[in-house]
């Protein structure tokens, strides 16, 4: 097992702590983990005195422990987690211990810098998180001080265990970009701070019109995994849409209320969740250049040319044919 314990200040600095723990040279911001870790990378910058970021993209052959300790710095940490467990990922803030059981947590989590925070994820596991530090200084420079007022106590009463917040579609497609952006890019580190910035202002818009599941002491913790787990099979199918009464039997509830709570969390119907994830997969196969525009309508499920190209230009405002002359 590694251990870590450790006052936040900024993430390039606990990076460089948590390269010396494991021995192993940080080199142009980046962490290659030792075999006996894991599998994959950390990146961290510091971009200003007042913000900085951690790129968390690997997966673990050892169980790791990261302990925050209190009265880091004052501020915000602002994570987006899309973390593949395989038994259960344990859990402590101020509050009692909870272990969370599920296969994936996709959720994104505010906290308070200031205040404790313990998170074990066991050996097995594939990590791809953000992570964004803003000090209170900067926060306060931008955000008015109504809102900044209702930032901190959300922070500190949030809990990991009930989070409402997920990583829906939007927020997905970008952090993509961001784990897969190579380090040889010129434009790196300012394609990075652009994307951060574009999913800080998702989640404060987000948090101001609560168009994520914004009542979760409403909403059962078993109907909130559930989502996810009906969020997964819509993001991974492509050759059809699933019925709904197969997936309301996935979750063993009815098909209104899976209807009413998927609305609810993720903000699009399920249908159209299913159709924009497998659209943004078409283009992503056109842009790379893996298959010809048939291939892509056939591998997400389309067996009619022009009306995938319809769905197409619906959804992002371009022919296939366009998207493909001017890459």
């Amino acid at each position: 097992m590694v251990m870590q314990s450790f006052k936040l200040e900024n993430y390039e600095k606990w990076l460089e702590e948590f390269a010396a723990l494991l021995n192993t040279p940080v080199k142009d911001h980046l962490l290659v983990l030792p075999p006996h870790v894991g599998e994959g990378t950390i990146l961290a910058h510091t971009m200003s005195p007042n913000l900085s970021y951690a790129v968390m993209n690997f997966r673990l052959n050892s169980d790791l422990e990261i302990y925050r300790e209190p009265d880091g710095a004052k501020g915000f940490s602002l994570s987006f987690n899309q973390v593949e467990v395989n038994k259960e990922v344990w859990l402590k803030d101020d509050q009692p211990v909870a272990a969370d059981k599920g296969s994936l947590r996709n959720d994104i989590f505010l906290s308070d810098t200031r205040e404790p925070l313990h998170v074990k994820i066991p050996a097995g596991s594939t990590v791809k998180r953000l992570m964004i530090f803003a000090t209170h200084e900067l926060a306060s420079r931008y955000l008015s001080t109504e809102l900044l007022e209702k930032l901190e106590a959300f922070a500190r009463a949030n809990s990991l265990s009930d989070n409402p917040y997920f990583v829906s579609l939007p927020h997905r497609e970008t952090l993509k970009e961001l784990f897969e952006m190579k380090e040889n890019d010129p434009l790196s580190q300012i394609r990075r701070l652009s994307r951060i910035i574009h999913l800080t202002e998702k989640f404060l818009h987000s948090f101001l019109r609560q168009e994520q599941a914004s009542l979760p002491r409403a909403i059962k913790k078993n109907d909130l995994e559930s989502m996810q787990h009906i969020e997964q099979i819509l993001s991974s199918r492509l050759e059809g849409f699933p019925s709904l009464e197969s997936l309301a039997h996935e979750v063993f509830m009815s098909t209104s209320k899976l209807k009413n709570l998927f609305k609810q969390i993720y903000g699009y119907t399920l249908y159209d969740y299913y159709n924009k994830n497998r659209l943004q997969r078409a283009k992503e196969m056109l842009i790379t250049g893996q298959c010809s525009i048939k291939q892509a309508g056939s591998e997400i499920g389309f067996s009619n040319l022009s009306h995938f190209a319809k769905a197409f230009k619906k959804e992002f405002g371009i022919l296939p044919r366009d998207l493909v002359r001017h890459k």
